[in-house]
């Protein structure tokens, strides 16, 4: 077992090794859990990191939402495979047959076919995530339900709304009387008001001006209409971890009571279905969960990203060993990286697996198969031809997380192949690691590729 003051002195080489403020990290192993942290808050106001300060978990939070759907599913109140209007009358987008045949499963495992980065300011009241369904009636599908997997926060707030419908309460206050007060997590909150008592994480994103240097975000986390894709959670790692606890022990809280059956744990933890670009993120999804194979061990996790900050967890069930790390910068994915690589290989002898290795020349033979405009709601991937036989994206994003960070569009971009068909790695100037790239044709993978699956998201060709 590593200790804490290692623990810390770790945390404390990583944060400035990859230029990052501040961080938690808290790490279970058997029975115990350690809580460590080093840096800032702010670097506006130099607070100190703390094991109990509240950072922003982001998607993370999914976990969280599919757990309340499923302990709706134990009480016999919704069934996985039944329509979304079964229990939704008033849902809709804009394709009539996916109105129809969605299922509860298909949001939990953002396999739904449409797009899905819609984040709406629909107000602070009870009636956010209502109006935010109302808003969403026009969402264009990318593929048919169940066909391919792309991360979809819409999906999500979807699922909060039918936990509103269903369990007849407000999403926040099915969050409290489920999750938070039986799991006795004592630093998580739902709103930034509830935060205020706290010390809390602030995030950082690129100077403007010396975007070799940080400044702290203008804004702190988003609308009360994205609570459910993970913008409610507030949280300190530790209480991460302790949410963590329940999926490892069969459904029960550390006092044994019960808040989920064991099959229905299990079932969570099952392939649901299988990731594209399956390397960094992991190979597939569950009822919520990333599930992985780190060598011989399996691993369930998820990650999360809120306005400058950037959060990882990852556990081996069967070893109750794993972490959640909380950064406050927008990227810390190489400094999650090498602390996985690092905890796991000390405890179990594993670590993440890596990316495909490039090819020793960036050219490539086919342009013309990969050329094209690449689209999903908010996002336009364009793939051009670049010098020598090479390819170059440029990328922009309109969404309101990509107006609210005031993002530039991203051009000329490289795409370096790699040992694996059909695959690139791609840097974003926003990002700390390169991200795969994949493009293929799931009706045909021999024919020119239809979508390019690039940040857990597919994107359609339009040309």
């Amino acid at each position: 077992m590593v200790m804490g003051v290692e623990l810390e002195k770790k945390l404390a080489e990583l944060i400035d090794r990859h230029n990052v403020p501040g961080a938690q990290l808290a790490v279970l192993d058997g029975d115990s859990l350690t809580e460590v942290s080093a840096g800032v808050l702010s670097l506006r106001t130099g607070c100190p990191a703390s094991p109990d300060a509240l950072f922003l978990p982001g998607s993370i939070g999914k976990l969280y939402t599919a757990t309340l759907v499923m302990m709706l599913v134990d009480e016999g109140r919704i069934d996985l495979d039944q329509p979304v209007r079964t229990y939704l009358s008033d849902f809709e987008v804009r394709d009539h047959h996916a109105r129809d045949t969605v299922t509860v499963r298909n949001l939990l495992t953002h396999t739904s076919g449409f797009d899905g980065d819609i984040f709406l300011d629909t107000g602070r009241g009870d009636d956010a995530l209502a109006r935010y369904l109302g808003d969403i009636a026009d969402l264009p599908q990318i593929c048919d339900p169940g066909q391919i997997w792309s991360y979809s926060n819409s999906g999500y707030a979807i699922l909060g709304r039918l936990i509103e419908v269903v369990s007849g309460e407000a999403f926040e206050d099915a969050l409290r009387s489920r999750l938070f007060a039986p799991l006795a997590l004592e630093h998580t909150v739902a709103f930034p008001e509830e935060a205020l008592p706290h010390p809390v994480a602030v995030g950082h994103i690129p100077d403007p001006e010396n975007p070799a240097s940080l400044m702290v975000s203008p804004t702190w986390g988003l609308f009360r209409s994205c609570g459910p894709m993970g913008a409610s959670l507030v949280a300190s790692a530790g209480d991460v971890m302790r949410f963590v606890s329940l999926n490892l022990d069969g459904g029960l809280a550390a006092d044994g009571a019960r808040l989920l059956s064991t099959e229905t744990v299990a079932d969570m933890q099952t392939r649901q279905i299988e990731l594209v670009d399956d390397t960094v993120l992991g190979q597939a999804w569950g009822l919520g969960w990333i599930l992985d194979q780190w060598g011989e061990v399996s691993v369930i996790g998820h990650d999360g990203n809120s306005i400058g900050q950037n959060a990882f967890m990852r556990v081996a069930p069967e070893h109750r060993f794993g972490f959640c790390l909380q950064t406050n910068v927008e990227s810390a994915l190489a400094m999650y990286r090498e602390l996985a690589t690092w905890l796991f290989g000390e405890r179990l002898g594993v670590g993440p697996r890596p990316d495909p290795e490039p090819l020793p020349s960036p050219s490539v033979e086919d342009l013309d198969r990969y050329v094209g405009t690449y689209d999903r709601e908010g996002v336009r991937f364009v793939v051009a031809a670049g010098d020598s036989s090479t390819l170059v994206a440029s990328i922009t994003a309109s969404h309101a997380a990509a107006e609210i960070q005031d993002l530039p569009p991203m051009v000329d971009l490289p795409l370096i192949p790699v040992v694996r068909d059909d695959s690139f790695l791609l840097k974003l100037p926003i990002s700390d690691s390169e991200l795969l790239a994949v493009f293929f044709n799931p009706e045909d993978e021999g024919q020119r590729p239809t979508y390019l699956h690039f940040g857990g998201r597919a994107h359609r060709r339009t040309d």
